[in-house]
């Protein structure tokens, strides 16, 4: 059963973790409990943890973040709502989150770090996909898989064309997957220069990227990030073009007001 620590100094909200909630259905112990950051951080050290639900003012939990950034980027850390119902979604992303973390996958030596991205490679892909339609739940997910975005900055939405691509994929077995995976990993990437580039084969065609600035960069004018983004795209291109033999044609780009705009627009 899977091992979360709950990390707040709000007695309604430690009330609702230790009488409302029937851990046993969501596969996970009755959480451990710190009211301070400094508490929380000595028992990650101390004691195995799956998992983290953080709420605290942003100056308590400022040592705390700095932690989890630099020692455990890869333990999963979830939203707290004061609200049951919202909770109870969360704790169900959750476990279903760690559950895929957790998967056998036979001879493959993936660490904790790797089953990590996988599962955040997998919900970006949903994002773009349009499988977010809940600003929250969207919010809460990109905590959960700690991918380091700001996500209500200004960002960039690219559609690309492929028209090579429905002869591309009958020549390729689980073709969309695999040249998803080789834009994220060898083309595009995924951070790059402060950038997140958060890249989706959609259809055989159709290829959509946004481009994302990264948490705790120095603020910098929209137009000077769109140009950086843009040359860094534009770049890509060139290459798939050279490696892959893959035409691309960016049919639009527009300026967004973050993530939130994006899925509200997305189809």
């Amino acid at each position: 059963m899977y091992k979360l620590l709950i990390v707040t100094d709000r007695e309604d909200i430690r009330q609702m973790f230790e009488t409302q909630i029937d851990w046993a259905s969501l596969g996970c112990r009755s959480p451990r409990m710190a009211d301070t950051a400094e508490a929380a951080i000595e028992l990650i050290n101390t004691k195995a943890v799956d998992a983290v639900g953080l709420h605290l003012p942003k100056a308590k939990a400022a040592p705390l973040v700095r932690f989890l950034n630099y020692g455990r980027p890869s333990l999963p850390v979830f939203t707290v709502y004061s609200s049951l119902e919202k909770q109870m979604n969360v704790l169900k992303d959750t476990r279903r989150l760690l559950d895929k973390m957790h998967q056998d996958f036979a001879d493959e030596g993936y660490d904790e770090e790797t089953m990590l991205t996988i599962q955040r490679d997998e919900m970006i892909h949903g994002m773009l996909a349009g499988d977010y339609t809940e600003w929250d739940r969207l919010r809460s997910m990109l905590t959960l898989t700690r991918i380091r975005i700001n996500a209500e900055a200004t960002c960039v939405l690219y559609e690309i064309d492929m028209p090579q691509g429905d002869v591309f994929s009958d020549h390729h077995y689980h073709a969309q997957r695999r040249l998803e995976r080789a834009l994220r990993n060898n083309f595009f990437g995924r951070y790059v220069d402060g950038i997140y580039y958060a890249v989706a084969v959609l259809t055989p065609r159709h290829v959509r990227l946004v481009c994302i600035p990264m948490m705790n960069e120095a603020e910098e004018d929209a137009e000077a990030f769109a140009a950086r983004a843009d040359e860094h795209v534009q770049d890509s291109i060139s290459r798939i073009r050279e490696y892959l033999d893959l035409d691309m044609e960016v049919t639009e780009s527009a300026w967004l007001n973050g993530l939130k705009e994006f899925i509200e627009n997305v189809k």
